[in-house]
């Protein structure tokens, strides 16, 4: 039997923020979304003020300034950074690792280590991660995925924040564990369930396997052996991306040819940083638009097209001049714009490309890319950037609420005071 171990960062936006600026300890806190248009992190405090995800912003602004509830602009470059951070801890600490998210992660360890030997390494990652990154953890430790998964449900309960589901107490810690709570089980099957009489996960580790496969499939059956204890699900181990996609609301409506092709250039630097990274070459690229309905009660209107390259190409430079001539044939100047975004697709390895014998690639323009990456990555983001993404753009959107950049911009360092 081997350990598994479900690992995530408590209402890791939230805590992400209180890293930096501890006075936030204690304090409720919320998060809001890209043009701070509604909640989609908040601290526990802020939950127990009944602040649900997803709420309008403007429906809690009442409420916020009267329980001093901080409040804050989503920051996806501190998030993203911190939870490398913790995803390198885990990677060192761990034999085999998962990472599920971008505040989750599963890791694998062997059998021959007792519960009291794994409980001690959940502890040692625990405290690391707090000490060396500064964020709170609960850790669940079970025989198997779903077991582990349903561990961490009661570690966040527990004051250590590690729960440990050993066989001889299973069936007690399963018999107060709602079946809709089980890790891959939705409202919908939740209520198939309660039709078979299932209200627990004690109650569904105890039918027939077989009678399951017949009724929700081998997916089902999986969960049933699972929840007994027996591991069938493995960890996953990364796959490349098919797709990498950038899109955003603007501020403000947009109507100017001129603020489209700014964003659009924007997005595509983003996406072909990405590229870089992950060293893949895209096929292809979409490019879409989003405008307002003249009828309130209509949906918005689409606009998009692809444009596929004779070579599968990594240079920001080439795909920006294809979302500029995308543009020319999309755009009406009678619309009024509210979003817009860039996909790459068709991904192959960079190793795998092969040239084509009537286009061949500038190696001068990819010495370039890798050049703005290293410095991009030395000095903070767009420190370099290309002209075609404007200097200081119109189209962006609200973020009055942001939170320094204290780990990715040299600008932007947390100050010491000796």
């Amino acid at each position: 039997m081997s350990w598994f171990i479900l690992i995530d960062c408590n209402n890791f936006y939230a805590s992400c923020e209180r890293v930096f600026n501890p006075r936030l300890e204690g304090r409720p806190l919320v998060v809001l979304s890209n043009n701070d248009g509604c909640v989609i992190a908040r601290s526990q405090e802020a939950k127990q003020l009944g602040i649900k995800m997803g709420e309008p912003y403007f429906k809690i602004k009442n409420l916020c300034g009267y329980r001093q509830v901080a409040i804050y602009s989503s920051n996806y470059a501190l998030y993203g950074d911190l939870s490398q951070r913790v995803m390198d801890i885990l990677s060192e600490m761990a034999p085999e690792l998962e990472v599920y998210s971008i505040d989750e992660a599963f890791l694998k360890f062997p059998d021959h280590l007792s519960g009291e030997q794994i409980s001690q390494i959940a502890l040692e990652i625990q405290q690391r991660i707090r000490k060396w990154v500064g964020l709170p953890t609960s850790l669940g430790i079970a025989s198997t995925k779903t077991l582990a998964k349903a561990a961490n449900a009661f570690a966040k309960k527990n004051r250590t924040g590690i729960f440990l589901f050993e066989p001889p107490h299973l069936q007690e810690n399963l018999e107060n564990f709602p079946i809709g709570d089980v890790w891959g089980i939705g409202s919908r099957l939740q209520e198939k369930l309660h039709s078979l009489g299932v209200r627990t996960a004690w109650d569904f580790s105890q039918k027939d396997p077989q009678q399951i496969r017949r009724k929700m499939g081998v997916v089902g059956e999986r969960m049933v052996w699972e929840l007994r204890g027996v591991s069938c699900l493995f960890l996953e181990a990364p796959t490349s991306k098919k797709s990498i996609a950038c899109s955003r609301s603007f501020g403000k409506p947009v109507t100017a040819k001129e603020e489209l092709a700014e964003a659009l250039s924007t997005f595509t630097a983003t996406v072909c940083r990405k590229l870089r990274r992950q060293a893949h070459g895209a096929q292809a690229v979409c490019i879409y638009l989003e405008a307002f309905s003249s009828d309130r009660l209509a949906a918005n209107r689409y606009f998009s097209t692809v444009i596929r390259f004779p070579v599968a190409t990594q240079d920001t430079t080439y795909v920006i001049q294809a979302a500029k001539h995308a543009l020319e044939n999309l755009y009406r100047s009678n619309e009024v714009y509210k979003k817009c975004g860039v996909i790459l697709l068709d991904l192959l390895p960079a190793q795998t490309i092969v040239p084509d014998l009537f286009f061949e690639e500038n190696p001068k323009k990819m010495a370039l890319m890798h050049v703005v990456d290293s410095l991009n990555t030395h000095f903070g983001k767009n420190a370099l950037f290309f002209g075609a993404m404007g200097v200081s753009p119109k189209w962006k959107g609200r973020s009055e609420r942001c939170s320094n950049h204290y780990t990715t911009d040299w600008n932007e360092l947390a100050l010491v005071k000796a």
